[in-house]
């Protein structure tokens, strides 16, 4: 879906953009400097999953703690960010992953759309988290009972495309959950293949394939239950 060929201009010019936003002013006239937003010594795949998983824990159990002091944390993020993990999650108002996570303003990097799905500004957008901000995790997360989800399951079996703009959602999931459909499988398990396809769809990308590759960069996906809060690693 995604071309391989021009990955180093593809990458000159992300950091070109990055450059350009640099010169913006923010607030009382702090810049963007973009290419000292990422920390030294960014976190690593590893510990960023780790990260997330105690986050989730602490909003399961009620015991959240990154709420306090957001006017000062704000103020001090106004000349630029560094978080540490990538979300593509679903814009489903019951899923806001900074609340799952329990994490601050600041800390996660968040792309949201009806699926979760991976399409080209998706893409650019992660790869600007990585090659910018020194993100090195990647999450796609999806949930239980997913509109979107069940709209394409739905539009698959009746073999019937989607009213226009909603069929861009059913074109980039059909072929990750095809199979299950085809299988009569459950709406959850095509939850759980659409999550996997999309997190395997990041390969394709000159910018993040290579960094996937050699381990520098982590894509995972996952999947949100709205009962109980938890979240599944897959």
């Amino acid at each position: 879906m995604f071309s391989n060929r021009n990955s180093l201009s593809r990458s000159e010019l992300i950091r070109a953009g990055a450059a350009a936003l640099s010169l913006s002013v923010v607030g009382a006239g702090a810049s963007v400097n973009a290419a000292n937003a990422a920390p030294q010594g960014a976190v690593s795949p590893s510990d960023a999953l780790d990260r997330l998983a105690a986050g989730n824990k602490r909003f399961v159990s009620g015991s959240i703690k990154n709420y306090e002091g957001i006017p000062e944390r704000r103020l001090a993020l106004a000349g630029g960010q560094a978080p540490y993990a990538s979300v593509l999650s679903c814009s489903d108002s019951r899923v806001p992953p900074e609340l799952v996570f329990d994490e601050h303003v600041g800390d996660l990097f968040v792309v949201r759309n009806a699926g979760n799905f991976v399409f080209p500004d998706v893409l650019g957008t992660l790869e600007y988290g990585y090659s910018v901000l020194g993100v090195k995790l990647i999450m796609v997360l999806g949930h239980d009972s997913c509109g979107a989800i069940s709209a394409t399951y739905d539009a698959l079996k009746e073999q019937r495309t989607l009213p226009p703009n909603l069929d861009v959602i059913q074109k980039a999931i059909q072929d990750g959950i095809r199979s299950v459909v085809t299988s009569n499988g459950t709406k959850n398990a095509a939850t759980i293949a659409n999550a996997k396809a999309q997190a395997t769809r990041m390969k394709s990308s000159p910018v993040l394939g290579p960094a996937i590759e050699s381990g520098d960069c982590k894509v995972v996906a996952a999947e949100y239950h709205l009962a109980s809060g938890k979240i599944t690693f897959l």
